[in-house]
Parts: structure tokens; sequence; C-alpha cells
């Protein structure tokens, strides 16, 4: 089955090669420490929370490292959109849908299903009562249900996003090839795609205004569903369909993409007055990890949209990355906890509660910080080679794609 047909006289019938972008993998791997770095923060009291002060600028600084999030939904928006963009803007051959969802689930599955089986025997032997609570984070549905939360597997609402969009991906992309084909131009395609995305960008906006107001109580576990968070997603199918565009016709590139182009570190400058401006908020408490209100939460929605589009940007482009993004990205150190960041956010909690025996005051945040990073990377290692690696040797039996790491890009 053919997620996206292509035949047509009206298509640029261009071919994809696959190409690997070790920078790509790099800023992986810095988000994956960027929110390890922020949980370790709040459990080492360095971010105030309720009335108890965090420490001061350093805490102000470090809760805000929680913009690191927003990227991993955007390279996820960025790597498998752009096959399907490609299909309809460039006339490529389009994903087979059986292989991309098997692909989808021998990457993300087999690691998680070893965090809940350690998690749920080690952390939460005694509340396990039920085979639907074994049941439950292991199909990803325990963030749909409230007081259902896993102790050490906080964080896995982000994945059950991830999932979502991986199931929900070939449906968008087809409605999306089926507006965007109604125009011959790829330009005009393109910009028919970025329209639709618009919607996914607006109902999360919308979505936290919702989940933020008098309807729900602080915490409630609606905040964690994926309507608030699609639109980070879409951010990065917007750099895919920006990115093929410039591929196939570089030279109707839209203008503020063909500024990054030319200028691809103003994009990271502007990231990092984004990122200030999230920490120095006009609205909230800044250092202080108390629910947001609406006009915080909408603020911090907004500025972590800016920052996942400016931080990705010139990643996404089809010449080559400035060579200093290149050496503080692609070196064997970031490249290698790119690898393993997916292990990385898995265990990061759990290992902050084997170390502490709480998610909370866990360590001053040095020996905390110190504990959980070694305990993390070692844990995420041998996820990797002893579990992850070996569920991802068959998708070359099963899902008909290689192991390695790679992203489609246009051949010219």
């Amino acid at each position: 089955m053919v997620a996206v047909e292509t035949s047509g006289p009206d298509t640029l019938a261009l071919r994809t090669k696959r190409r690997y972008f070790p920078e790509l993998e790099g800023m992986r791997g810095l988000a994956a420490l960027g929110v390890l770095t922020t949980h370790v923060a709040l459990s080492a009291g360095q971010v105030g929370i309720g009335d108890v002060p965090g420490n001061g600028f350093a805490g102000v600084m470090l809760h805000q490292l929680h913009v690191s999030l927003p990227i991993f939904f955007v390279l996820s928006g960025v790597l498998l959109y752009r096959p399907f963009v490609a299909a309809t803007v460039a006339g490529s051959q389009g994903p087979k849908l059986r292989p991309y969802l098997w692909r989808r689930l021998l990457r993300t599955m087999p690691a998680y299903w070893l965090l809940v089986v350690v998690t749920l025997v080690l952390l939460n032997r005694d509340a396990v009562n039920t085979l639907w609570e074994i049941v439950r984070p292991m199909l990803l549905l325990h963030i749909y249900q409230e007081n259902a939360r896993v102790i050490g597997m906080e964080q896995t609402w982000s994945l059950a996003t991830e999932v979502a969009f991986y199931a929900l991906l070939p449906l968008m992309a087809w409605l999306m090839h089926l507006f965007a084909r109604r125009v011959t131009d790829p330009v005009r395609r393109s910009r028919r795609i970025l329209a639709c995305l618009l919607v996914p960008m607006i109902v999360g906006v919308a979505y936290t205004v919702y989940v933020h107001g008098p309807a729900f109580e602080p915490w409630a576990i609606q905040q964690e569903w994926p309507f608030k968070w699609f639109g980070y997603v879409a951010i990065g199918m917007a750099l895919a369909t920006l990115s093929v565009t410039a591929e196939a016709v570089p030279d109707r590139v839209p203008a503020p993409y063909r500024l990054l182009m030319r200028r691809p570190g103003l994009a990271w400058v502007a990231a990092a007055g984004v990122y200030l401006a999230a920490c120095f908020s006009p609205f909230g408490e800044p250092g202080y990890a108390n629910y947001p209100a609406v006009p915080q939460a909408v603020t911090e929605h907004v500025l972590y949209l800016l920052f996942g589009l400016l931080a990705l940007a010139p990643l996404t482009m089809p010449k080559e990355s400035p060579r200093f993004m290149v050496a503080f990205l692609s070196n064997p150190v970031m490249t290698y906890l790119g690898r393993i960041s997916y292990g990385v956010y898995l265990w990061h909690i759990a290992i902050i509660y084997f170390y502490g025996g709480g998610l909370m005051q866990a360590g001053g945040f040095i020996e905390l910080m110190s504990v959980v990073l070694v305990g993390s990377v070692l844990a995420a290692s041998v996820s990797y080679f002893l579990v992850e690696m070996p569920a991802m040797r068959l998708r070359e039996r099963l899902g008909k794609a290689t192991v390695k790491p790679s992203v489609e890009v246009i051949e010219r």
C-alpha cells in the first residue's frame, strides 16, 4: 500500500537518495541532554516549586532548558514527513505504509517495553494489582487516564504524543497531498501544505488556552494529551516542506528561508533570544515550575514553537551546514549522544528515583547531575546495543529499510 500516489504529468518526477546528516543526530543528543538537565535541576531544588524558591538566576536558566523538548517533536516532523512531502512536491516515490509503520514500531517500542518492565517491577510493584495496570503502560495508554501515571516513567507522555503522530502521519500526508495536487506548480503545492500545517499549530495554542483555563485542575492529565503538542511536529513538517521545495526548485525558495540559507547563523542567534525571552517572560514566575496560568502557558507555547523552528531550520537546508554548526553537533561525543538519545530520554527519570528514592530533592545538583548523566548514558548504551540495534536490524528484513539513520533528499 502506497501512502501517497505520485503518478501524473504534473509532477517533477525527481529521484531521491538517502543521506546521513550527523548534525541532526547531534541535535537530538543535545536535546536529550537539555531535558535531562531540566529534570535534574528540578529534582535537586535548583528550580523553585510551590512556595519553595529555586537557585535564583541559575534556576531561571535551568528551568527553561525545557525548550529542548520541542526539538524531539520538530525532528520527528522533519525526518518522517520528508519522504511524504517529496512525493507531493517533487513527484518522487512515496513511502509504503506497512514498512513505515513497522519501522516506527521497531524503533520505539522494544526499548520502551524494557523500561516498563523494569519500572513496574522495581518502582511500582506495590501499586500493580490488575492486568490492566500492566497492559495500560505497555500500550502507552496511561497518559489518557487520570491517576495512572507510572513512577519512573513520568516523561513518557511525550512518547505517547510521538506515537500518536507516527500513526496519524500517513493520513495527514495523504489529505494534504489531495489538497496540494489540485495545483501543478511545486511552489504552490508547497504553499498549500504550509497553509494546512497552520491548523495543528492553531489547535495547539487553542488547546493550551483551554487546558490551562478554569475547566481543569492544575496538572490535569489532559494537558499532556497530543492536541497540545502536535503544533511542534507541524513546525518540523513545515521545515521538511521548505527543505524539499528548496531542493526541487532552488530558484523559487520562499524569502525567509532563502535569507536563512544565506545567513544560517542568524537562526541560532534568534533562537538564543527566544530562549532568553522564555527565561524572563513577563508572565508567571521565572525560575518556578508551578503550573502556569493561561498567559504564561500561551507565551511559553509560542516561544517554544519559535525556538524549535529556529534551532532546526539551518540543519534542514540543501547546502552543507556552516562549519561551526557541524563542529558543534557532528563531533564524536554529540553524535554518540544522539545515537543513544532515546535511551537517555527513557531512563533518566528512573535513575533519579533509583538514586534518590524520589523525584524531588534527590540530592545536590552537581552530585545528582553526575550520577544521572553517567547512569543514563550507561543504561542508554546497554539499551541501544542489546535492544534497539537488534530490533532495528529487523527493519532490513521486515521493514525494507537500512539500519543506519538517513534522510531522503532529492537527487539532482
